[in-house]
């Protein structure tokens, strides 16, 4: 499980200020939230696909994908689905099949066209690019990196050390999470060679496991921190310096010029969903 975790490397990613790449988790967190535009939500893809090849991580985001594929398929079929029972919103596109029913005395439409899939890939489309982003910023930046980031912006240190555990207590989850489904592995429970609708079932068996697991991590957590005399107040001192470069400069202009394109890749081909 050591694609979880953070990934000692030399990349440019890597070398930038960790204030950098939070604010670039918060943008894309906020862009990906409003952009419903199924090219511009591409093209924020490939963007991303470029940032992950030229600092070496591509391997550690295709196991996120293959690790999320379930979770994005049910989103798929779940809007596809959803709109098959309600009139297109928008004309021209090819219908594949259209019907009508009555039910409870009232008629309904049946309808699967063009409009259907483009929705059913919007939605989880958004969904990764919104986790990969942090698992970006993840992957780029160890625990005490980023609360000292955050201090440099004079936010309160426990309220910093609450966001930088955050990014720890996530992979810890999935942790638990595959520690759960390689324990009903071995009693015979059938996860990977199954049907999704099976899988899906088996995901929502594991998650009361998972919720008191999880929360046994959490009190551990506490005790330590109590054990240990955490003191907020204490001022701290680092050995490293948090400083941003060229490196920051060249790496938020390029993500300006990416959002700016997002949005108006949005603006010119947009369809509402």
């Amino acid at each position: 499980m050591d694609y979880l975790k953070y990934v000692d490397s030399s990349s440019f990613l890597h070398k930038l200020d960790p204030r950098t790449k939070f604010a670039f988790f918060v943008a894309m967190a906020v862009l990906t939230s409003v952009i419903k535009s199924f090219v511009a939500l591409t093209f924020l893809l490939l963007f991303f696909i470029g940032m992950w090849k030229s600092c070496h991580i591509g391997t550690q985001i295709l196991t996120l994908l293959a690790k999320l594929k379930i979770l994005l398929l049910f989103i798929f079929l779940l809007w596809s689905i959803l709109g098959m029972f309600s009139v297109p919103e928008v004309d021209g596109g090819p219908i594949f099949f259209q019907t009508t029913f009555s039910w409870m005395g009232k008629p309904h439409i049946f309808c699967f066209d063009w409009y259907d899939l483009y929705k059913g890939a919007v939605y989880p489309l958004r969904i990764f690019l919104m986790i990969s982003s942090f698992y970006t910023v993840l992957l780029t930046t160890n625990f005490s990196e980023m609360i000292l980031g955050l201090r440099k912006w004079h936010i309160p240190y426990s309220v910093a050390f609450a966001i930088g555990l955050i990014f720890q207590i996530i992979p810890i989850t999935i942790n638990e999470l595959q520690a759960i489904m390689d324990a009903q592995s071995s009693r015979g429970l059938e996860i990977d060679k199954c049907g999704w609708a099976t899988k899906v079932k088996n995901y929502v068996t594991f998650s009361f496991p998972l919720l008191f697991r999880v929360i046994g991590k959490g009190q551990a957590i506490s005790l330590a921190m109590h054990y240990y005399k955490l003191d907020f107040s204490v001022k701290r001192t680092a050995y490293k310096v948090i400083k941003a470069s060229r490196l920051d400069i060249y790496f938020v202009a390029a993500n300006v010029v990416a959002i700016a394109i997002t949005i108006v890749l949005r603006i010119m081909y947009y369809i509402p969903v």
